[in-house]
């Protein structure tokens, strides 16, 4: 399983938040062509959920990827 994370950067010294996209892929292809494919609607929620945000970044991660990120940081989910 793959999804989408989306890494928000609200000053140039902090730890990254990161929020998780609900909706899981089956391939790494399939979740960089949503994400490629249709960034906008996305990151038009993350601006309107996070406006003081610097910074917004999207990424696919399987879900390996997705439970380390989770041990070592503090996840949302959107």
């Amino acid at each position: 399983m793959w999804f989408i994370v989306c890494l928000i950067y609200m000053n140039t010294v902090a730890a990254p938040e990161i929020l998780v996209y609900k909706t899981a892929y089956d391939s790494r292809s399939q979740c960089n062509s949503v994400s490629q494919a249709y960034p906008s609607p996305l990151i038009d929620q993350l601006s309107r959920a996070k406006p003081q945000a610097k910074r917004l970044s999207l990424r696919c991660v399987d879900l390996e990827e997705l439970l380390q990120l989770k041990r070592n940081n503090k996840i949302k989910s959107i």
